[in-house]
Parts: C-alpha cells; sequence; structure tokens
C-alpha cells in the first residue's frame, strides 16, 4: 500500500510538473506580472520606506529622517483595476497627514506612540482599501513602554 501511494504521488508530481511548462518547453517565471506600477503603488511604496526608517530610528537614536515627498497622495492614479472610494480614501489620507505632522511635532519621548498612530492609520486605510499590504503593515509597529 505504501509503495503504490509513493508511486502514484511520483506519478502525479510529473504529470504536474510536464503540464505546467510553456509550448518552449520553458517554466513559466509568474502567472501574473504588472508592465507598468502604478503612480499611487510608488507612492505607498515610498510611505513605507519611510516608516521602515522611523522604526530603525526610533530604536538607534530617535532622530527622525525628513518628511516623505508625498504631494501626490489625492491625484496618484491607482493600479489598473483596483477601485478608491471617493468618500472614504480623501478622508484616510487627511488622517495619514494629521499622523505625519503629529509625529514629527511629538518630543522624542512620546515618538513612538506617534509613530505607532502613523502606522495605524495606514492600517484603517488598507483594511478598506487595498488590504495586500496589511500583513506588512502590521509588522511595522514598536513597542511601546507603558
Amino acid at each position: 500500500m505504501r509503495k503504490e501511494l509513493i508511486a502514484l504521488l511520483v506519478i502525479v508530481a510529473v504529470v504536474a510538473c510536464s503540464s505546467s511548462r510553456n509550448a518552449d518547453n520553458s517554466i513559466p517565471v509568474a502567472s501574473f506580472q504588472q508592465d507598468v506600477t502604478s503612480e499611487l503603488a510608488l507612492l505607498m511604496r515610498t510611505m513605507a520606506a519611510h516608516a521602515d526608517s522611523v522604526k530603525a530610528a526610533l530604536a538607534r537614536d530617535g532622530k527622525l529622517p525628513p518628511k516623505p515627498a508625498i504631494k501626490t497622495l489625492f491625484t496618484a492614479t491607482p493600479t489598473q483595476g483596483m477601485h478608491i472610494d471617493p468618500i472614504t480614501y480623501p478622508t484616510f489620507g487627511k488622517d495619514y497627514l494629521a499622523k505625519l505632522d503629529a509625529l514629527y511635532k511629538a518630543p522624542k519621548a512620546e515618538r513612538p506612540q506617534a509613530y505607532n498612530a502613523l502606522v495605524q492609520s495606514c492600517a484603517n486605510c488598507h483594511g478598506t482599501h487595498c488590504p495586500g499590504p496589511l500583513m506588512r503593515i502590521r509588522k511595522m509597529y514598536v513597542a511601546v513602554e507603558e
């Protein structure tokens, strides 16, 4: 019985591998490729890189990096096929900008809390729009002493 099960698994694996090849007998690299990264996706990457820099700075010495250039937050074109709600998205965007300003105005001792509020604003928006990055966002929080 065990040998039959192993033989069956080998046959299934061989069939699966041979059927996933292209006409030129090459193995496909990805089933989905996007030709162009949208303006909004690029902006979100800038915002994520900034958050990573702030998190590292808080762990190091608390000196914040320069504010990110996010002038196109409300005008950037989203990824094709992605729906951006015209009512809630601007509200979330304004909240992010307010939290960003609060972070830079916060005394050094209060920056971890202000940073976590900024990250929470990202999570709030992505809970409604484009939930894909939520796992990454959840890893951005810093531990806060109580």
